[in-house]
């Protein structure tokens, strides 16, 4: 068994057997008291704590649910909602869909967001403004690691809060967004520019990849430290990738998407299609593409209330009509692994199945993608300086999908059409569609009429306006 996967089951023994205990450090108070001292005696309590945070990061309120196949998909349109009746789920997706952020049930799932992500953060404050001080009691490189990973977990979870609730770049990069939060305590932080939170994640990312740069290693072997495969140096270099392209900076985005892709075939191998269409244990992830995977312990009872039914159509899914157009089934998309296996009809309609949970290997279990390998592509292929290049590195995420490959001499506007259709089949279900559309301005969102300028940043949670005194 390939040691990577080995890894992963000794990883989520590992967090299964925590999450009945990890609840002292875990649990954060609306005041943010978190016991500043706890855990923090010895190099094994920075590691729990770390790993208390990724156990966090998994709740169904972040990316265990709605920060992925969740409320962003909504958001991005990537399902036919329909109501049923009292439903509270129904009907909470279904305001959401129409971009109703009034709605209560729907203002109550963005707060839970703002909060239970800066409750994160929060946690990585705490172990950053220890952990030097204590750095004379790690063996090994486990300082540099454990710090490492606080710190690009910091820029990821900003990231995607600015994201979420700050103005893309492409409209205004000086507008007030979000608190970069970097010290740790109770207070009100200033809402800082979206060109600064991008400096500053851009910041902790660059002292990150100093730290995690001395081990480039992917398959690694036994270790008791459960967080050792999680935020590694690539996935660094993947998420500058994505912060460098949202920012408009297509050299340097492209400059750390090619350096990824320079190791692809050595360290993040595409998945083969035996494994994408297996019987059992089929590899609905592409787990060996992964830069970034997320344990969510709770998947099989979260995944599968949304995207699993027993009869009738499952809450999260769309029509027939809808996928087939979407995979171009009768334009040479039927070819399609990511629509072959990746997906189940249920009568009239589709769902995804990348979360179903029916493996009996564990290392194909329990696994959310955070940064995947073909978004190193999609984004060289959007920031190369030549159409034929950018085709180029497009027709290889096609070729390993089943499909056929792009005439090299297409135009500029039929690559980047090209590349959204990608993103769309890619990263269903995965949140990131969303921020696509958003990083672009795009004035409509597929599948919605409503003006998507006008929607692109949600409304800061009522408490944070009012404590945090965030009036226009």
């Amino acid at each position: 068994m390939n040691c990577r996967y080995i890894h992963r089951i000794l990883i989520f023994a590992f967090l299964a057997m925590m999450a009945a205990g990890c609840k002292k450090w875990l649990d954060v108070s609306p005041k943010t008291q978190i016991r500043q001292r706890e855990l923090f005696e010895n190099e094994q309590g920075f590691q729990d704590a770390l790993t208390g945070v990724y156990l966090k990061l998994g709740n169904s309120s972040l990316y265990g649910q709605q920060m992925t196949y969740g409320l962003l998909d909504v958001l991005a349109q990537c399902y036919t909602i329909t109501f049923a009746g009292s439903d509270a789920h129904s009907a909470t997706f279904k305001q959401a869909g129409i971009y109703n952020y009034a709605d209560d049930r729907v203002k109550t799932r963005i707060a839970a967001i703002w909060s239970e992500s800066y409750a994160c953060i929060a946690n990585l404050d705490n172990i950053l403004t220890q952990i030097d001080g204590m750095k004379k009691r790690f063996t090994l490189d486990n300082f540099d690691r454990v710090k490492g990973q606080a710190l690009a977990l910091r820029a990821y979870i900003h990231f995607d809060l600015l994201r979420l609730f700050g103005t893309a770049p492409v409209v205004d990069g000086n507008k007030p967004s979000i608190p970069y939060v970097t010290t740790f305590g109770i207070g009100v932080y200033p809402l800082l520019p979206v060109n600064e939170v991008i400096a500053n994640c851009l910041k902790d990312l660059a002292e990150a990849r100093q730290l995690l740069g001395g081990n480039k290693e992917v398959d690694i072997l036994y270790s008791e430290d459960p967080t050792s495969n999680y935020m590694n140096y690539w996935a660094v270099k993947g998420l500058e990738a994505r912060i460098h392209l949202y920012s408009g900076d297509k050299e340097k985005a492209l400059a750390a998407a090619r350096e990824i892709i320079d190791r692809q075939a050595e360290l993040f191998p595409f998945v083969a299609p035996a494994q994408a269409s297996a019987t059992i244990n089929r590899d609905r992830l592409y787990a060996t593409e992964h830069l970034f995977t997320l344990q969510v312990y709770k998947l099989k009872d979260y995944a599968e209330a949304y995207t699993k039914s027993g009869s009738g159509l499952p809450l999260l899914s769309t029509t027939s009509s809808k996928t087939r157009a979407l995979f171009e089934t009768t334009s040479g998309g039927s070819s399609d692994i990511r629509f072959n296996y990746a997906f189940v009809q249920f009568g009239s309609g589709y769902s995804t199945s990348k979360y179903w949970q029916e493996a009996t290997n564990e290392y194909l279990k329990n696994i959310v993608p955070m940064i995947r390998m073909s978004e190193m592509f999609y984004i060289a292929a959007e920031c190369a300086t030549s159409t034929e290049e950018g085709v180029g590195y497009l027709n290889t995420v096609r070729h390993n999908r089943g499909l056929a490959i792009l005439n090299i001499n297409i135009t500029a506007d039929k690559l980047k059409a090209e590349i959204l259709k990608e993103y769309k089949k890619e990263c269903y279900g995965e949140g990131q569609l969303f921020y696509y559309f958003k990083r672009i301005n795009n004035p409509l969102i597929d599948g919605s009429s409503a003006d998507a300028t006008k929607v692109y940043v949600l409304p800061l949670p009522e408490d944070e306006v009012e404590f945090g005194k965030r009036f226009e």
